[in-house]
């Protein structure tokens, strides 16, 4: 369970890093990660690096803790045979979405008004496809193919690796942290972590029951492409608890119920 530690440690760092700018920037302390609205656009993207480079720093750090190298660790988690399992997550994401968005659209919770223009929702569309790719880049190498995999095995990959931790527990667990991770930032309600954590079991299940990181990588992709688009198009007026919102729509009863539906599916196909 050290592996715990180390997401303990990358938090504290980035605390630290955090610290340094905004004295730099003659700011006062905060606890939550992250730039306010009433900040500078130069503290704001200083502080953004921050968070990137330090997680990816990690993702290149870790295999050299366990004695491996990121080449060694990482190549199994991505077997180039497999890699049409990414294909598959974004399909199955984007169509299980739609069909969330299709309910909540039919039960007037949600209506069709487009937010911008069509030439700013196409770019806006396409800002979207290109984080749904660095986002998951850095996300499932280190939720899943860390977290996850020494929660599982306590070790590297390697084929006929032995379970050390029942999947019962260290997939749950590993959701719990996932969602948590996504609110160092100061955020104005803590219900969306509920439908993060119910992501984080459907995607610590694909990478369970594939062994690998495409499925899960392909699905995260494909929840953020079309969470972004549908920003776009789709506005809500239906209860919070029912449908989430435009920032968190997965945090809605509606599209936990088919999350959970998604995660059986994944257990049982894989």
């Amino acid at each position: 369970m050290w592996v715990i530690l180390y997401l303990a440690a990358i938090l504290l760092l980035l605390l630290a890093l955090q610290t340094v700018v905004l004295r730099i920037f003659r700011e006062p302390f905060q606890w939550t990660f992250g730039a306010n609205s009433q900040q500078s656009k130069k503290l704001k993207l200083a502080l953004k690096v921050v968070l990137q480079t330090t997680l990816i720093g990690s993702i290149f750090l870790f295999p050299f803790l366990v004695g491996s190298d990121p080449g060694r660790y990482y190549g199994p988690l991505l077997p180039p045979g497999k890699a049409h399992f990414f294909l598959y997550g974004e399909v199955i994401a984007l169509l299980l979405l739609s069909a969330i968005y299709g309910i909540e659209v039919l039960g007037g919770w949600l209506y069709w008004k487009p937010r911008w223009p069509a030439k700013k929702a196409a770019t806006k569309s396409t800002l979207s496809a290109l984080s749904s790719l660095t986002v998951v880049a850095v996300e499932e190498p280190f939720f899943r193919g860390i977290i996850l995999q020494y929660l599982l095995y306590a070790a590297a990959p390697a084929a006929g690796l032995a379970l050390k931790t029942s999947p019962w527990v260290a997939i749950p667990l590993s959701a719990v942290l996932f969602s948590a991770a996504h609110f160092i930032r100061k955020v104005r309600t803590y219900w969306p972590a509920v439908g993060l954590a119910v992501l984080g079991l459907w995607l610590g299940v694909a990478f369970y029951k594939t062994g690998d990181l495409w499925l899960s990588m392909g699905l995260h992709s494909g929840g953020i492409l079309s969470i972004g688009v549908h920003r776009c198009f789709l506005n809500y007026r239906g209860p919070e608890w029912l449908v989430g919102t435009q920032t968190f729509p997965i945090a809605g009863a509606v599209a936990m119920a088919v999350m959970l539906v998604g995660t059986a599916i994944t257990w049982f196909l894989f």
